[in-house]
């Protein structure tokens, strides 16, 4: 929950998925094997019907109560909402967001409130484990005698899966291995080799000297798991997968530990850790949705300690209520006979009577009607947008001028060296003239089959207007990309020899930069190339540590130079749509007008720039 709800110090926070992955393939395979030497054999119709008690109720719960509050919330994620939908109830979000090409970790770090469903990847990967792993495991116990040979056979398994996220990560947006139930596996199968080496009945039995060592292990892991959490991030290679596979081995220690009988097991089973534990299913399944929508009703800018605390309340409160109300009825007494009670409960609370104490129980039901209502409406509707018609369609047309350069872009002109630079790294923090209106006279033209442009939505929206300033340029931008995404395409085009003598990036608008990430972004265009690299301005929380990354880029780096379209718009966001981050179509000039500049100071023997260095020049 600190991880998603943006804790600084938890840069590695995701790791918390793989915890909560070997202690599921710890608990699942351990009650397989129970079953089978109870029984000879492994009743899987019991053993699906039981996991789907469990785990569809409060699923199902979350997926209305959220859908009634996106439709009134948030009603322009209408077309998105649906398709998510259909994939958590099949449980395959986490394919879905492959191919929809969902970054988790751009995910993290928009500026827009995320969607309220994304969290749902993880819980995907663990059901269709619960579908497919029983199977394996039958088929291990019938072909494989003894314990040492299972524990080998799963072993090597996590290692084939590890292997596989190996050998699929590429530099920029990891989430493809990240998101796969063939690459992510290798949590999950951990924690099924501990349980086959160490069921749960031979741990709680174990003599002292054995608790001990045990305890010893989860001291281990548990320094294991908060140094990653401080150290890793979602963009280091390391990750994948030698970070999944360091705390998939702290996990393992900290579990087995947990269920031995030492100290760590003594500390995990206090009431207050017990009590969050039996309803951690429940705070998962709340607290992305209740971030996202909070993150929607807030609004841009930073948030609060305030807001995390209630967001933390909230999350818990509904969890709680899940499992009261929900899933604790269902494991009792089935579905059939809790749905029975419920609608017993509707039809005396909506048959007219006079006493006052119908009053709770009316109020209830009208609820849930209107919750029930409210979801299906958002589902059924067509659907809207929040964002101005004005800016939808200059985003429109910026999609299809972006398009159109891709589609006729064709032979491009090799990337020269670049011959005689200009004398040092250009910036426009340095170089004031980069933020104000170019006197064309002094300067050479540029011709757009010289120049890649990569970007975000800022670039969308100012596309027309680059494709003016400079013809035949190639302007590959998209929504809601972040810098990890847009590493990913600079890659795919340096690989197909398409990235041309300039490339300009403007990715700031979703998401923080890194200096890692720039020289990345520098290695990936090549020696011969000249970087233009467009900085941001709107109420983001990481404006100004972008901005400071870029600037720093850009004065100490050769042939990088700064747009500053942060300095050219900050005193007329007039030209910005309400959203204070697009431009409108007389902001979109002055952002070409800027890049243009940026690119005409790269030029060989190129005059410095000039400009009348009046804020009316700018327009």
């Amino acid at each position: 929950m600190g991880f998603h709800a943006g804790a600084s110090e938890l840069t590695g926070g995701f790791l918390g998925v793989d915890v909560f992955f070997v202690l599921s393939g710890f608990l699942i395979t351990d009650l397989l094997m129970t079953q089978y030497d109870r029984l000879g054999r492994l009743d899987l119709r019991d053993f699906w019907s039981r996991r789907a008690r469990r785990l569809l109720p409060a699923l199902a719960l979350m997926l209305i109560v959220v859908t009634a509050a996106a439709t009134a919330i948030e009603p322009g994620q209408g077309a998105s909402l649906r398709l998510a939908l259909l994939a958590a109830v099949t449980y395959t979000s986490n394919w879905y967001q492959i191919l929809h090409h969902v970054s988790y970790f751009a995910a993290l770090g928009l500026f827009t409130a995320p969607p309220p469903l994304d969290h749902l990847w993880s819980l995907a990967i663990e059901e269709q484990f619960y579908l497919i792993w029983p199977l394996i495991l039958w088929l291990l116990i019938l072909r494989l005698n003894g314990r040492r040979a299972r524990v080998t056979a799963t072993l090597i398994l996590a290692a084939l899966s590890a292997l596989a996220m190996a050998l699929e990560y590429s530099p920029g947006d990891p989430s493809l291995v990240y998101y796969g139930t063939d690459t992510h596996a290798s949590a999950l199968l951990i924690g099924a080799a501990l349980a086959l080496a160490f069921p749960l009945a031979t741990v709680a039995s174990l003599p002292a000297a054995q608790v001990r060592r045990l305890d010893a292990a989860g001291v281990v892991g548990l320094v294991l798991l908060a140094w990653a959490a401080g150290h890793f991030s979602g963009n280091d290679r390391a990750v994948y997968p030698a970070g999944l596979i360091l705390a998939a081995v702290g996990a393992a220690g900290l579990v087995a530990a947990a269920a031995g009988t030492g100290v760590i097991a003594a500390m995990t089973s206090l009431p207050p850790l017990r009590w969050v534990g039996i309803r951690s299913y429940g705070i998962y399944l709340w607290h992305w949705p209740v971030i996202a929508l909070a993150g929607a009703i807030n609004g841009p800018g930073p948030t609060s300690p305030w807001l995390w605390l209630i967001e933390a309340a909230v999350t818990i409160a509904l969890a709680c209520v899940s499992w009261r109300f929900v899933e604790t009825p269902i494991m009792r007494d089935g579905f059939g006979a809790t749905c029975r009670r419920w609608r017993l409960l509707i039809d005396e609370a909506l048959r007219p009577v006079s006493a006052h104490r119908r009053v709770a129980p009316m109020v209830v039901a009208a609820t849930a009607l209107i919750v029930v209502a409210l979801a299906g409406y958002g589902v059924a509707r067509p659907p809207a947008s929040a964002a101005p018609s004005g800016l939808l369609r200059q985003v429109a047309e910026g999609q299809r001028i972006s398009a159109a350069s891709q589609a006729t872009a064709g032979a491009t002109p090799a990337a020269a060296s670049p011959g005689p630079a200009s004398p040092g790294p250009v910036s426009a923090a340095r170089s004031p003239a980069l933020a104000c209106r170019t006197t064309a006279a002094r300067l050479p033209k540029v011709s757009g089959r010289q120049v890649t442009a990569i970007g975000d939505s800022v670039m969308v929206a100012s596309a027309t207007a680059l494709d003016a300033a400079m013809p035949a340029i190639y302007i590959n931008a998209a929504v809601g990309r972040a810098m990890v995404n847009g590493l990913a395409v600079i890659q795919g085009l340096a690989a197909e020899g398409e990235l041309r003598r300039y490339v300009v990036v403007g990715l700031g608008t979703n998401g923080p930069v890194s200096a890692a990430q720039i020289r990345q972004l520098r290695r990936l265009i090549g020696p011969n190339r000249y970087l233009i690299l467009v900085n941001t301005f709107g109420p983001m929380p990481w404006e100004s540590s972008v901005n400071q990354v870029l600037d720093a880029a850009a004065r100490h780096t050769a042939h990088v130079s700064l747009a500053n379209w942060h300095a050219a718009v900050a005193g007329h966001t007039g030209l910005l749509w309400p959203d204070g981050i697009h431009p409108q179509p007389s902001g979109a000039k002055i952002y070409a007008r800027v890049v243009l500049a940026a690119i005409q100071a790269q030029l060989p023997h190129a005059a410095a720039p000039s400009c009348d260095q009046r804020v009316n020049g700018l327009r």
